[in-house]
């Protein structure tokens, strides 16, 4: 008894036996908070008989689906592919472990900046595809399984310039990329529900129910776009041909489903983001219109972009169709690493909006996003324009790798740090795929040649970071509506094409009535300015008539008084040479005296006066 009353035994020192470290009689300062290792993970249950196998522990832990092991990482965070171009010679400091899913590399020259580079290196990833790879696989993999989910994903594709990031998302005229074979794969499983008008969309952030004029509106602008883009018949049909080819996609059968599709297309250039599907004015001869930057905000944790153009398409070929068309519109440039390079961020996004019968909105967004390529200025050799551009497009890289960090490291701090979205347009646009809301699926493209190894690294450190983040499991969004009964299934009464033929003849009747107008308004213009082209010849005319004889008129006055003045003239004149002649005579007549006669005409001259007038 007296053993259990004392108190603890004094721990007796020895050189042999270390102190435990956790044991600290000096209370020296410590952290105050503490990191809990093992909340992430929960207990089996136990079993009957006591035994704990593997076996019951995978089972236990796939029915939890909170086990922080390597498959649910690949469930919980993004995957991360790798992807290596095609060359003749590869280098030969890439190589592939066992497995196939970690590559290792090693400087094989003295080229390194460092020796740090020089060092070996592994990086892990979900799956790696060699040159030999083809675009099927790359989909069937990467893209496919998450379309089937029907759940928000965002695709997105990294690697330095010129090393497949555009080839892998579009491909080319015989060979189709990602983006092609999602949407064949998205209208064909949804085709049997395809609602033939747009009368939900997605504006702001949320779904909103369109009103009869607002449809046709929609249908209008979607026509007028689909009028502007290439012509790619003979393509599309050789794509799905070899799309078909290569999967076999399924259709599902909901009747009491109504599905509504909608594309948008932007690109964030010089850390500005344009619209690439909007419609463009119609007086083209005007001149170049300059694009408007757009802006992008937040609705109720909804990302979305102000006066963004979202076009309803009805098939797989019209949104190829506004693809390219927005390809056309996209920046690109020539620089000493790629001869196309492309000078920005391409974001397109496929909404598909879905509605049942009991009310319930269902919601989700596909983002293939094609990033520029990382490169560096004194490898490319960039200058002026260029050298903004790669500057604007390696710090929004530079945002994006920091924005990965920050999502990875929260996870292993007590206190998180802010994710620092607001930093580039592109992380703010992006930042619901890279907070966990959406499932984040990243493919690396490098090229594996000697002259790109530095490039290759800062690429491979990136998907580093992606590949260590860890998210909760993302939710499909879910919107309730009260507008629980203005679907109809015009299929299922058999009056689908008569219902397709009245809308198509609906839209066509506006569209002329809007044409109409337009040359209606047309021809009171040009009305207008050849009536005041007439009014004003018509003024010119009497102004010069009048001019011509007020002329003439002048000149008859100047006649008239120069006529006037001359005959006042010589009567006066007249006078004058009369009374000269006789002042002569009077004086002749006093130089000659004659007669009394003449003494006596002199008397009575005398007595007359004589008027003298002046000349002056």
């Amino acid at each position: 008894m007296s053993d259990l009353n004392e108190g603890p035994m004094r721990e007796k020192r020895s050189f042999i036996m270390a102190r435990d470290p956790s044991v600290d009689r000096r209370f020296r300062p410590r952290p105050h908070k503490q990191l809990r290792l093992f909340d992430d993970i929960h207990e089996s249950t136990e079993s009957t008989d006591g035994s704990d196998t593997e076996s019951e522990y995978a089972s236990n832990a796939g029915d939890d689906a909170t086990s922080v092991d390597d498959s649910s990482e690949v469930d919980t965070g993004p995957q991360v592919f790798l992807r290596l171009r095609p060359v003749s010679v590869a280098s030969t400091g890439y190589s592939l472990s066992e497995d196939g899913k970690c590559l290792i590399t090693s400087a094989k020259s003295e080229n390194s900046s460092n020796n740090v580079n020089r060092m070996e290196k592994h990086f892990g990833f979900t799956s790696i595809f060699d040159g030999s790879v083809g675009q099927r696989d790359i989909y069937d993999m990467c893209v496919g399984p998450r379309i089937l989910e029907e759940e928000c994903v965002t695709i997105m594709t990294y690697g330095t310039s010129g090393s497949g990031k555009t080839y892998t998302l579009l491909g080319d005229q015989l060979r189709a990329g990602v983006i092609p074979r999602g949407l064949e794969h998205i209208f064909t499983i949804y085709l049997g529900n395809l609602y033939s008008t747009p009368k939900l969309k997605l504006i702001n952030g949320c779904i909103v129910f369109l009103q009869d004029d607002a449809t046709l509106r929609e249908m209008q602008i979607s026509m007028k776009l689909l009028n502007l883009c290439p012509d790619i018949n003979a393509q599309h049909e050789r794509l799905r041909q070899e799309i078909r080819s290569d999967h076999t996609f399924e259709t599902k059968t909901e009747p009491d489903l109504s599905v509504m599709i909608w594309v948008s297309f932007v690109e964030i250039y010089n850390e500005l983001v344009y619209d690439l599907l909007s419609i463009p004015p119609r007086q083209d001869n005007l001149g170049a219109v300059q694009r408007k930057p757009l802006k992008i905000a937040c609705n109720k944790g909804q990302v979305f972009i102000k006066g963004l153009t979202t076009v309803f398409v009805k098939s797989s070929e019209e949104a190829l169709r506004l693809l390219r068309l927005g390809q056309q519109r996209s920046t690109y440039a020539s620089t000493s690493v790629n001869s196309n390079s492309s000078r920005s961020h391409c974001v397109f996004t496929v909404d598909v909006l879905k509605y049942s019968r009991s009310g319930m909105t269902t919601q989700c967004s596909y983002k293939f996003c094609d990033l520029a390529g990382s490169e560096r200025v004194n490898n490319t050799g960039t200058i002026g324009l260029r050298l903004k551009e790669a500057k604007n497009i390696n710090t929004s890289l530079m945002t994006l790798g920091r924005c990965l960090d920050a999502a990875s490291t929260s996870r292993k701090k007590s206190s998180t740090d802010v994710i620092p979205f607001r930093d580039s347009k592109l992380t703010m646009l992006l930042q619901a795929a890279l907070l966990g809301k959406e499932r984040l699926a990243m493919i690396v493209t490098v090229t594996p040649l000697e002259k790109y190894y530095e490039e290759n690294l800062n690429v491979l450190n990136f998907a580093s970071i992606a590949k260590n983040i860890v998210f909760k499991e993302p939710m499909i969004k879910q919107h309730s509506t009260r507008y629980s009964g203005f679907f109809d299934n015009p299929k299922a009464d058999g009056q689908y094409d008569y219902i397709k033929a009245l809308e198509e003849d609906n839209i066509s009747l506006r569209e002329e009535i809007d044409r109409l107008k337009f040359d209606h308004v047309l021809k009171m213009q040009l009305l207008e300015e050849r009536l005041r082209k007439e009014l004003t010849d018509t003024f010119q005319e009497m102004i010069r008539v009048n001019k011509k004889q007020w002329e003439e008129q002048s000149e008859k006055q100047k006649l008239m008084a120069e006529r006037e003045f001359e005959f006042k003239l010589d009567s006066q004149k007249r006078i004058y040479e009369e009374q000269i002649e006789d002042l002569k005579d009077e004086i002749d007549y006093l130089k000659n005296p004659a007669s009394e006669t003449s003494i006596e005409s002199m008397d009575e001259i005398e007595d007359d006066p004589i008027e003298i007038h002046d000349d002056e």
